[in-house]
């Protein structure tokens, strides 16, 4: 039976509200929106559009796996950042809007126009992206274990129109960095693994049993990354070049002690708009 897209909704609310889904309002909109190829406005403007019953059982599809915990985002395969449009799926984290500090920080501290930049455990390409994109004349070079994530990667490249200054490598870590890019970058840039293992299994079921483990496990204490990072990226950056991480809210004091325990002087941390520490970052003293 034919229904409007008023009831189609109200239906799809109700759902998700008895099930818990505290965004219930808003992730029913998004999805029928997303079907549809509507604004959220066009929703209410055409609310008494009757929809076709492939359409309907598509939605009351996504309803479903909504319900059992699927991000909003994997089932629309689409996330913003920084104002721009990033294409995402199970094999990559779920761009946050705590890592726009990240990059806005970032952007800030890049005061050359040639600037080279090393963006490490890339994931979904947001930032190594984005700082091109807003930097256009830097060049990015962008470093990621997963095959599968580098492939979104470059596709997040092309979409946004910066596949020609942003370069993409399968590396664990540094492994894969030739000795060529020794002393070459002004930054390297991080938000890696920084959940402890133990932490994991108490995050939301969203993140645990939907997000891919590899960008979450930062090891015992969650800082397995950090101390290789910070230790091995002395040897990659130019004299005065900048370490900048992603944190967790508790870590900063930690991060910020590894830094100069390796020789990073000038040592920041910044917070991210609910107060938190977010960001750390010092430059490489050669």
């Amino acid at each position: 039976m034919k229904k409007n897209i008023e009831e189609l909704l109200k239906e799809a609310k109700r759902k998700l509200k008895d099930e818990g889904i505290k965004s219930w309002a808003l992730d029913s909109e998004v999805l029928l929106s997303h079907i549809l190829s509507f604004s959220r406005v066009q929703l209410y403007t055409h609310s008494k559009k009757e929809l076709e019953e492939d359409i309907q059982e598509k939605y009351n599809n996504l309803i479903s796996k909504r319900i059992k915990g699927v991000p909003v985002q994997y089932l629309t395969n689409t996330k913003e950042f920084m104002s721009l449009s990033f294409y995402v799926d199970k094999s990559v984290l779920i761009p946050r809007n705590d890592t726009e500090i990240l990059v806005e920080n970032a952007l800030e501290l890049i005061d050359k126009k040639d600037s080279i930049i090393l963006d490490m455990c890339t994931g979904s390409g947001c930032i190594a992206v984005s700082i091109a994109y807003y930097r256009p004349e830097t060049k990015v070079f962008a470093l990621d274990l997963s095959a599968s994530a580098l492939k979104v990667a470059q596709y997040n490249a092309k979409l946004n129109e910066v596949e020609n200054r942003v370069f993409f490598m399968q590396s664990n870590l540094f492994e894969k960095l030739e000795e060529d890019f020794l002393g070459k970058f002004d930054m390297i840039i991080s938000n890696p693994p920084y959940i402890p293992t133990e932490d994991i299994a108490k995050l939301e079921v969203e993140v645990k049993d939907y997000e891919p483990l590899i960008a979450l496990d930062g090891g015992k204490d969650g800082l397995d990354f950090y101390r290789i990072i910070t230790e091995k990226s002395k040897a990659y950056l130019k004299d005065k070049g900048t370490l900048i991480f992603e944190i967790g809210y508790n870590q900063g004091e930690a991060v910020g002690e590894l830094l100069r325990n390796n020789g990073f002087s000038n040592i920041n941390i910044k917070k991210d708009l609910a107060g938190l520490d977010r960001v750390v970052f010092g430059s490489n003293i050669k």
